[in-house]
């Protein structure tokens, strides 16, 4: 979307962004913010949107500590221009490169972790370039912008010959200073140290007595700084050595810097993404704190606002929901609730009213909302807010008179909507503040509704606000337009502010005049020139306004009415949903403990046979075979009953619900509750504490329950170990000769690699595996438990297997 400067400028964009300033981390944030600008087309638009929310999702999940910050960081690209010219940055300045290129690094690590859960963080993550090099050359400075002794091992040494003549220079000095001549002369019993030079504090009356060189005199003149004859040597081989340690220095700046400067477009790059990442904190920290909403975007070309304020008013702003353009299809992004105006689209809306009643600010609002749209923000506006597709916005807002160029207002008003009318197409966005006004009345009506007529033939999108009778009849009977206005209190004789749809107002100039206190004779004056004149469409005005207060008060009785209806109906569902959700529970905890205790006795009743005689063997079978047949029965009855829940659950599935990577979900019919990892061929990989499941889709429903997190093994070694050995072994369609040594083998290295549980999958069939499974399992030391596994692990079909400690 295209948008001048001036335009930015009447409209108050930058001064606007203050909320998002407020939140801003450091300076790389406000280089961002001011740097902004709408996107040029809809699809970058919709990237940034992406990013956004799922920026927003990220923190709500995982906090703002996720990703790191550091407010230290600030820019560093306006340091390269006289980096080139002078070849190299001095030591400070290349500090606050190594906390940038330190902090890209640990973003772009955090980011690369998170885009698996949020895709589009990929594209952040992919601009931020490795800087493994410069960062280890940067090491070379210390936090205090110096250079480390060990930049270099000639610096090494130079520093440390250096600190070797400073010891000698002391330990001379020191001597000097026993000498009781030395001493009388002395104004202080101390080692100055002066432009690299050791010297001695002397009193004035000794000077040319003393047994050196007079270096500098102090402050009070009341003594002198000399330099003793036996400290000359020591001092000037300290003087070399300071500039031997200056050269080195500067080569040391000049590498680090060419290794830079070498990389000054990633630099650049990285600095930006690192202010749109604090940029991107900032929006979400104003959607959270101040409840602004991130608008619907549409194909179309339109605009939606519900409850938009203007920024700059604060707490005195009063909402407005103003709506205009081409119908949206299959209402993507336009709010629910009914506009007033929904019967028939429009593309000009002509906003009429008092003055001083609010007619600047809408437009001002839907301008600002507009532009702050396109620059991927968020709006001062509630829920159910769209931006449609819009290429640019002009407006003609307020005085524009000049001196300077012999303007009169009319003439630079004119001047504006000429070039208006020459760029707009039909996917702008034109603003118009006192349309005809500055000039004679009937021609400035007939002048302002040729351009309304203009712009509607373009379907360009207009609002425009104006006094004019004739403006106010055209935008009544002209389809394609719209009228609004601004209501007014005539018992108090104030605005209120309020922007009434499909209605035109009064000006209420005589009104308004009476409140500021005109006197009464002039005011019977103007009254009584009224009324030689036909004011019937101002009558009729004020009736239609008077009515629309009437209807309005009644839709808002019956809008909270209807949400208070809408409240108890989620409560009563909620309620009933969570007494089916605790039957089904109790019901589905009965049934596993009926097939538990069915399995174990099954084990315990072939124990017993294997011990009986031969004699008596066949007929216990027999007496066996005919139970079995009756826990078939119960089983098949309890896993009817299980299908049955899990096919109400599925039922009452929202339509829309689509399982993606990120979203938490339960598996139907169980407790299982997870974060989906991936989704592929209609299943889903699910994270459901230290389990990985994998599901069908058709089997997932939404919740709101919290999936539990894993925690990592404090032993590493052992979950490295268990990694080797699967969680579950597959022996379904085995016989038994194949499957017994199978499990055996299985669960012994299972037991041994750590595991806390594993899982036997048998299926279902006639139970001939799951029986050899339970007796296995019996027979074993190391196992602590075992039981069929609950819906979500496979039911009937799988047995868990529980190893002791």
């Amino acid at each position: 979307m295209d948008i001048s400067e001036s335009v930015l400028d009447l409209l108050e964009f930058e001064k606007s962004l203050f909320p998002f300033a407020e939140n801003l981390r450091g300076e790389l944030g406000q280089n961002a913010l001011a740097s902004l600008a709408p996107c040029k087309t809809m699809e970058r638009l919709e990237g940034r949107h992406e990013l956004l929310r799922a920026w927003s999702d990220c923190s709500d999940r995982y906090g703002d500590k996720e990703i790191p910050w550091n407010a230290a960081a600030v820019c560093v690209t306006d340091l390269f221009p006289s980096a080139k010219k002078s070849g190299f940055l001095f030591g400070e300045e290349l500090l606050k490169v190594k906390t940038l290129l330190s902090l890209a690094a640990r973003v772009k690590e955090a980011l690369s972790g998170l885009k698996s859960s949020y895709p589009v963080f990929e594209s952040l993550e992919r601009r931020i370039r490795d800087f493994t090099p410069e960062l280890e050359a940067l090491s070379a400075i210390e936090e205090s912008g110096r250079l480390a002794d060990g930049a270099s091992a000639k610096l090494q040494e130079i520093r440390n010959d250096l600190e070797n003549l400073k010891r000698a220079g002391r330990k001379t000095a020191g001597r000097l200073m026993e000498d009781s001549n030395i001493l009388n002369m002395l104004q202080e019993r101390s080692l100055a140290y002066r432009d690299g030079r050791f010297l001695l504090v002397v009193r004035q009356e000794y000077v040319n007595r003393f047994p050196g060189l007079l270096v500098d005199r102090s402050a009070s003149g009341n003594s002198v700084y000399m330099e003793p004859r036996m400290l000359s040597t020591v001092n000037n081989s300290m003087i070399l050595k300071v500039r031997d340690e200056q050269d080195e220095e500067t080569r040391i700046l000049m590498e680090i810097t060419r290794k830079i400067l070498a990389r000054e477009r990633a630099v650049s790059e990285a600095q930006q993404v690192l202010g749109e990442v604090d940029l991107l904190h900032a929006s979400r920290e104003v959607m959270r704190k101040r409840r602004w909403t991130l608008p619907a975007l549409s194909r179309q070309v339109q605009f939606n606002l519900v409850e938009a304020r203007h920024p700059l008013l604060k707490d005195a702003a009063v909402p407005v929901t103003v709506h205009c353009g081409a119908k949206n299809k299959n209402n993507e992004g336009i709010s629910k609730t009914p506009s007033k105006t929904e019967s028939r689209p429009f593309t000009s809306l002509v906003i009429t009213g008092p003055n001083t009643g609010g007619k600047t600010v809408i437009l001002k609002t839907v301008g600002l909302c507009v532009t702050m749209g396109w620059s991927g923000l968020p709006l001062p506006a509630r829920d159910g807010s769209s931006i449609g597709n819009i290429d640019a916005v002009y407006a003609d807002i307020g005085d524009e008179q000049s001196i300077e160029q012999n303007l009169s207002t009319f003439s630079a008003h004119l001047k504006n909507i000429v070039g208006i009318l020459k760029t707009a197409t039909s996917r702008s966005l034109v603003l118009l503040d006192e349309l005809g006004a500055g000039t004679d009345p009937q021609e400035g009506a007939a002048l302002g509704m040729a351009i309304l007529e203009t712009l509607k033939n373009n379907r360009t999108l207009t609002l425009a606000s104006t006094h004019h009778n004739p403006i106010k009849q055209y935008a009544l009977t002209t389809p394609s337009v719209e009228t609004a206005s601004l209501e007014f209190d005539a018992d108090n004789l104030a605005p209120t502010y309020r922007l009434l749809m499909g209605v035109p107002g009064k000006s209420n100039a005589l009104l308004i005049a009476k409140r500021w206190g005109l006197p009464e004779s002039v005011l019977d004056l103007a009254y009584a020139s009224l009324r030689a004149r036909d004011i019937s469409v101002e009558d009729l005005i004020g009736q239609l306004n008077e009515r629309k207060a009437a209807l309005d008060a009644m839709e808002c009785r019956l809008e909270k009415e209807r949400a208070e209806m809408a409240q108890l109906k989620k409560i009563y569902e909620s309620r009933v949903a969570e007494i089916e959700y605790q039957k089904d529970k109790i019901l589905s905890a009965a049934d596993k403990r009926a097939s538990d205790l069915i399995a174990k006795a099954e084990a315990t009743s072939r124990d017993l046979i294997r011990g009986l005689e031969d004699v008596a063997k066949s007929a216990a079978h027999k007496e066996f075979n005919a139970k079995r047949q009756e826990f078939q029965k119960i089983r098949k009855g309890l896993e009817a009953r299980h299908d049955k829940r899990v096919a109400r659950e599925l039922e009452n599935k929202p339509e829309t619900f689509e399982p993606k990577a990120g979203a938490t979900v339960q598996v139907a019919g169980s407790d299982i509750v997870g974060v989906i990892e991936s989704v592929k061929n209609g299943k889903a990989r699910l994270t459901a504490g230290p389990m990985h499941v994998e599901v069908s889709v058709d089997r997932l429903v939404q919740t709101r329950k919290t999936a539990k997190v894993a925690i990592p093994p404090a032993d590493t070694a052992s979950a490295m170990k268990r990694e080797t050995v699967p969680g579950s072994l597959m022996v379904r369609g085995m016989s038994v000769d194949e499957a017994l040594p199978l499990m055996s083998t299985y669960l012994d290295r299972a037991y041994r690699a750590g595991h806390s549980s594993v899982l036997i999958i048998h299926g279902r069939g006639e139970g001939i595996l799951r029986r050899e499974v339970h007796a296995l399992c019996a027979r074993l030391k190391y196992v602590s438990d075992y039981h069929l596994g609950d819906i979500g692990e496979g039911g009937y079909g799988v047995t868990v297997v529980e190893f002791g400690k």
